[in-house]
């Protein structure tokens, strides 16, 4: 006999099985709808806690979200916040240079001020490179930073665990150098991994008089004064480029361009003294139409895709981008792939018709990028991104039979691409030759994983149906601020009004900071927004902090270095912004001023033609 008294309970969320649990999860559309289902209970707190914060930061970011994620929320928090400004344009710049804490080599001796490169009259032109080492927890990290100045390197140290950072300067000068004759050309920060066995900062640098060395800086050791140094043999010609390639548990390696066609090949082991190439070959010249070898004929860049495939960018010519095989016995030179940049929009896809566009028989690569690969994909460097000469980026795949399979095309400005700074498979940043020019190109052709409106839509409806300010800019890496340009700082003494942007480089593909590289300067930029009351801790302080029930500008030691640089859109229009400065955006809180709309989409900081002021 049924009891009739008993009644069935329904069946809760709470109920389903943990797969249910990850096919939910999977697609809720923000951080916030994960973080609310884990406040419905116990279990499904835990849930989110161990695994859909994971399953939220690999699917919604799958090209920015590292390998191995130890404080999944946290995680999520950086790559979200970090998602909502790179859509609202959102940065503080930032120009960079040794303060306070430097220790100069050799002889270890603590300075007081940075002395700027002396004995050039254009200034140098730096390179750049970064990297990053997470310890135990997402908050916990090393952020080191290297920049060239003339024939001076300089490594910046950041240690953050959640609160101030502490910062901490090394600087290296051999003794015999000269600016302009002993310059640095190429430069790279070697990571410490199992094949570097001491705890030294290793540093590669190459320079215009022929010196190739790998430099070991020691970094706690008060009694150490010495720098270690590998050399690498170049027979005395200059360095125009090199590509270092490091993996786990795998050797290192190094490329280098020596003089106008010589591509060597070296093993990095700081263990040796000296080491020769490997492997080397001279590039063969391009003929002219009478038969004879073209002069100008040089290469411009070399570049690893992988351990398995290096390019070469050379020119002029119409075939100005070699690929070469690595195999068990060096560079392969016989198995070249030569690829022409194909100036024939109509077959590439996604591409513009661009009226008029010159279409140039020849041109040089002056750099190549590997694609970055997404979540359990290897990157065998066969997808890459060129920059070249025609002011045109561009993807390649070798598995392709095309030349060109997406051009990126800035139609307000064609000056030479000199650098490339993929962003996953996101964003694309390209620096060119001319009018401190950083252009930014979204390559997600309107295909988000993630969108911050999507947030906002839970709670308020976006004016006009916005989506984010999205699209392709251009960004003067130039102050336009009066008050800073009036200040008579040794950078701004040294500033140059016309430059290219020679080099770019972050620490990783989810950090908020890019560096870049211009004559004279370097410059950052932090992306995260001033008015953000609760930023992401891992990287940043609110700017304004509340006292009194007011809010008040944070003492902030960067404040007064803060850049307020300009952009425009890459489209007809090309219309003008300039940023507030620190001051200029908390006056603007809480007010109205100009579109409402545009407002939304865009930084609070960027300020239009049409604005009211502040």
């Amino acid at each position: 006999m049924e009891d009739t008294g008993t009644k069935k309970q329904p069946t809760t969320l709470a109920d389903l099985p943990p797969e249910l649990w990850d096919y939910i999860t999977n697609h809720l559309p923000s951080a916030r709808s994960i973080a609310t289902l884990g406040q419905s209970c116990k279990s499904l707190h835990a849930f989110v806690e161990k695994d859909a914060w994971k399953s939220f930061a690999k699917n919604r970011f799958p090209t920015l979200c590292p390998q191995d994620i130890s404080t999944p929320k946290d995680v999520a928090r950086t790559l979200t916040s970090l998602s909502r400004a790179w859509d609202r344009r959102a940065f503080v710049a930032t120009h960079v240079e040794p303060r306070l804490d430097i220790t100069t080599f050799p002889g270890r001796k603590k300075a007081e001020k940075w002395k700027r490169p002396r004995g050039q009259t254009i200034g140098f032109t730096p390179q750049v490179d970064a990297y990053e080492d997470i310890q135990g927890t997402w908050r916990d990290r090393t952020e080191v930073f290297a920049f060239s100045a003339g024939a001076e390197v300089c490594i910046r140290h950041t240690t953050r665990d959640g609160g101030p950072d502490h910062v901490r300067w090394m600087t290296y000068r051999p003794l015999s150098a000269r600016e302009g004759r002993d310059d640095i050309t190429a430069m790279h920060l070697v990571r410490p991994d199992a094949t570097i066995g001491d705890e030294r900062q290793h540093v590669i640098t190459g320079t215009a008089n022929g010196e190739l060395q790998l430099l070991g800086i020691s970094i706690d050791d008060p009694y150490d004064q010495d720098v270690r140094t590998t050399y690498f043999a170049t027979q005395g010609m200059p360095v125009r480029s090199s590509s270092l390639l490091q993996e786990p548990f795998l050797p290192t390696l190094l490329a280098a361009n020596l003089g106008d066609s010589r591509i060597a090949l070296y093993s990095v082991d700081p263990e040796q003294s000296k080491t020769c190439p490997s492997s080397q070959f001279d590039l063969k010249p391009v003929l002219r139409t009478d038969g004879n070898p073209s002069p100008n004929h040089r290469a411009w860049s070399t570049n690893f895709l992988s351990r398995t495939l290096l390019a070469v960018g050379a020119g002029p010519s119409e075939e100005p981008l070699h690929i070469y095989p690595i195999t068990e016995t060096g560079l392969d030179r016989d198995g070249v792939r030569k690829i022409n940049l194909q100036n024939d929009f109509d077959a590439l896809d996604g591409s513009i018709m661009l009226q008029g566009f010159p279409k140039k028989s020849t041109s040089n690569v002056y750099t190549t990028v590997p694609l970055p690969a997404g979540i359990g994909c290897s990157g065998n460097g066969e997808v890459f991104l060129s920059g070249a000469y025609d002011g045109i980026a561009r993807l390649h795949d070798l598995r392709s039979d095309r030349q060109v399979e997406q051009a990126y095309i800035d139609p307000t400005d064609d000056s030479a691409i000199y650098a490339i700074l993929p962003r996953g498979q996101e964003r694309l940043l390209a620096g060119t030759s001319r009018h401190n020019l950083l252009k930014v190109f979204d390559m997600r052709l309107g295909a988000k994983c993630y969108s911050y409106v999507d947030v906002e839509n839970q709670t308020t409806s976006i004016i006009g149906g916005d989506t984010g300010a999205g699209g392709d800019y251009n960004i003067f890496l130039r102050a336009s601020n009066p008050a800073f340009m009036a200040r008579g700082s040794s950078w701004n003494r040294n500033r140059v009004l016309e430059s290219s942007v020679y080099s770019l480089a972050s620490p990783s593909m989810h950090s908020p900071y890019v560096f870049a590289g211009i004559e004279n300067a370097i410059m950052s930029l932090a992306f995260t927004e001033m008015l953000d009351q609760r930023p992401d801790p891992t990287f940043f302080q609110p700017y304004f902090r509340e006292q009194g029930g007011k809010d008040h500008a944070r003492d902030n030691p960067d404040a007064k270095e803060m850049l307020n640089l300009a952009m425009y859109d890459q489209d007809a229009n090309m219309k003008l912004y300039v940023q507030r400065s620190l001051w200029e955006t908390h006056r603007l809180k809480g007010q109205g001023s100009g579109d409402a709309g545009q407002r939304r989409r865009l930084d609070e900081r960027w300020r239009g033609a049409d604005d009211a002021w502040p």
